[in-house]
């Protein structure tokens, strides 16, 4: 039985030795009420640095703190789902081993999950970088309107895609949960999906009707690294997001207007699955990969050959002498 007065913080490791105390005593010294048990869940997906004894060594002292190992590496979303079922807390949500959040940010996502009856509630992020995380550069969204915004598919899929601002993705939150609106409460993450599995999560929660919001800053600081984003990624990364979302499309009851942002979301994934695809195929001198990135979709091909040409054009910009 799940416990509603118990929430689990759980963070994924995979060789970020230079970080992951840091995330750690921000979830441990949360600040919640008398009645509400806080645990920290602690996976690590076959790190190679020393990430793992530092976290062994602080699991030694801390009451809260559980440190479990896989077997083999498998991505985050089998991390997040091994950390899950460690756990009877009715409530959970995600910390990246990079990123902190202030003290009183769990009970301030509580107190708002309670107080309008919401299955999960999110905050607008706080963005900073890894030369000064704790400086705020700016908020994941910057345009949001004050106070709670009620979550619906529509909403959230184009801010998850159509944005003018780099990285201000909305599937870049990271909620509190409640696993009541779950299908299956032990694993909530798709398990092969290595990227955007935050994404494919949100949007299975809001078209099964699951009531949601995004609330003002309560402290979470995702701390961006540079370069991460393209080790992070495949092609067939971005595969697997393009036939989850082909499936998206095809979830009963959506609206015309979800079902208009879905498509739109995966055009756009298909757009990224061609340039990765071509990106690939010029690493490794595969011309049948090379064949493969253009004929994804017409709209695909056409961001491709865009922006072989732009990088064509800056190429021969850099090499044109001054007068």
């Amino acid at each position: 039985m799940l416990d509603e007065n118990k929430i689990a913080i759980v963070i994924p490791l995979y060789n970020d030795a230079p970080n992951i105390e840091r995330a750690i005593r921000s979830a441990v010294e949360q600040k919640v009420p008398d009645t509400i048990a806080v645990e920290v869940i602690v996976v690590d997906d076959c790190s190679s640095d020393e990430g793992p004894e530092i976290v062994r060594q602080m699991a030694r002292t801390i009451p809260n703190l559980t440190f479990v190992q896989q077997a083999q590496n498998s991505g985050p979303s089998v991390a997040r789902n091994c950390a899950i079922r460690q756990t009877d807390a009715a409530w959970f949500t995600p910390l990246d081993s990079d990123d902190f959040m202030s003290p009183t940010r769990i009970a301030g996502l509580l107190a708002e999950a309670r107080a309008r009856d919401l299955d999960w509630v999110a905050d607008n992020l706080l963005m900073s970088s890894e030369d000064t995380p704790e400086e705020v550069e700016r908020v994941l969204w910057p345009d949001k309107p004050e106070g709670a915004v009620r979550l619906t598919t529509e909403l959230f899929v184009k801010q998850s895609y159509d944005v003018d601002i780099e990285r201000s993705e909305l599937g870049f939150i990271k909620p509190l949960i409640n696993r009541r609106c779950l299908g299956d409460a032990s694993r909530p993450y798709r398990d092969q999906l290595r990227f955007g599995e935050d994404f494919e999560l949100y949007t299975r929660l809001l078209m099964s009707g699951a009531k949601a919001d995004l609330v003002d800053p309560e402290g979470y600081y995702l701390v961006r690294r540079k370069g991460s984003a393209s080790h992070s990624q495949s092609g067939r990364d971005h595969q697997r997001l393009v036939k989850i979302s082909r499936e998206m499309l095809n979830y009963p009851s959506l609206t015309l207007t979800d079902r208009r942002a879905l498509l739109g979301h995966l055009r756009y994934s298909e757009r990224e699955l061609a340039w990765w695809t071509m990106i690939e195929a010029v690493r490794e001198r595969n011309p049948t990969k090379v064949i493969r990135a253009l004929v994804i979709s017409p709209s695909a091909t056409l961001h491709v050959i865009g922006n072989l040409a732009r990088q064509a054009i800056a190429r021969v910009s850099s090499r044109t002498p001054t007068a």
